[in-house]
């Protein structure tokens, strides 16, 4: 990793226009690992564009420098793709920016990342993005300031779940530690991405709790949000349900908990597990084109959530 991080310090040291960008739709770790990155990269003079398809949700607009996130690209060019979170290319979701042909960083903890960089920054045994990219600022020597320390500890404290997960190590604390003692409020990122939950949203949680359901014989808990269900909801952002499934998970019966929601003509499915049930969500997504980690894994789908005449769910 080292040799990889040297890699990436020269190829950001001899690029001047560059472009930041993630999965579809800011989450706290990735986006945290990016925008910390950005501050750094405007602070030296570089011309920094932070592109994400679906925005910033409002949980994150907190973060500084999530105001300049645009959703697209335009004319510009560039010399230099860095992209956070993409266990491929094609995860980008945005084919002006996969079809850019230049130099591109990779930085990821997926297990099932591809290294589709000229550079790849994956670690599977970190915590979460901003870890890894708060090692990278140690390596290269970058001041980390209130900024960048804000954007890390954000994405720490979102992909360890305010350290209560698995993945939560000696190094990961040690690196909370030191970016509180740069600036960050542990206490306001708590506030602002776990406790600012709108009656809409709580009423949508309601619901999806209600629909919740436990199957003793293969011990898994799963809750089903129809569009019909969402309708009832009323708007909701599109990070409403973010949380969701690990709080299924909290049922300690449960091997895992799977939540489905329709989105469109999509189904998108959330797992969730813990290192001592022994189950590896990842491979459950997979079957579906998805991954993720061994604990906490997704995917996207084709099809409708209906129910057959025997109440058994099913995608069409």
């Amino acid at each position: 990793m080292q040799q990889n991080f040297q890699k990436a310090k020269e190829l950001i040291d001899r690029s001047y226009n560059i472009l930041l960008t993630m999965h579809e739709r800011m989450d706290g770790d990735d986006g945290g690992a990016l925008l910390a990155i950005t501050h750094h990269l405007k602070s030296t003079g570089k011309q920094a564009v932070c592109a994400i398809k679906k925005g910033v949700p409002p949980s994150l607009s907190f973060l500084p420098g999530s105001k300049h996130v645009r959703e697209d690209i335009g004319e510009e060019e560039f010399d230099l793709l860095v992209a956070f979170g993409c266990s491929d290319k094609n995860r980008i979701g945005n084919e002006k920016i996969t079809g850019l042909d230049i130099a591109a960083i990779n930085i990821d903890h997926h297990p099932d990342n591809t290294n589709f960089g000229d550079v790849n920054l994956v670690d599977a045994g970190k915590s979460s993005v901003a870890e890894l990219v708060y090692d990278f600022f140690k390596f290269c020597k970058w001041q980390i300031n209130k900024d960048v320390a804000t954007c890390l500890l954000t994405g720490i404290i979102t992909d360890t779940g305010s350290f209560m997960h698995s993945n939560t190590k000696t190094s990961t604390l040690q690196a909370a530690a030191d970016l509180m003692r740069q600036g960050a409020l542990a206490n306001k990122i708590i506030k602002h991405t776990y406790h600012s939950k709108s009656p809409n949203i709580l009423k949508a949680w309601g619901k999806a709790m209600e629909n919740s359901y436990y199957d003793a014989k293969h011990k898994v808990i799963f809750s089903i949000m129809t569009e019909d269900d969402l309708k009832e909801t009323g708007k909701l952002p599109q990070a409403a349900f973010d949380g969701f499934a690990v709080t299924l998970n909290s049922v300690p019966e449960a091997k895992f908990a799977m939540f489905l929601r329709q989105e469109g003509n999509i189904v998108k499915g959330s797992l969730r597990s813990e290192s001592y049930k022994n189950v590896d969500v990842s491979k459950i997504a997979k079957l579906f084109g998805g991954g993720g980690h061994k604990q906490a894994a997704g995917f996207s789908i084709p099809g409708r959530l209906t129910r057959d005449k025997n109440g058994k769910w099913k995608i069409e």
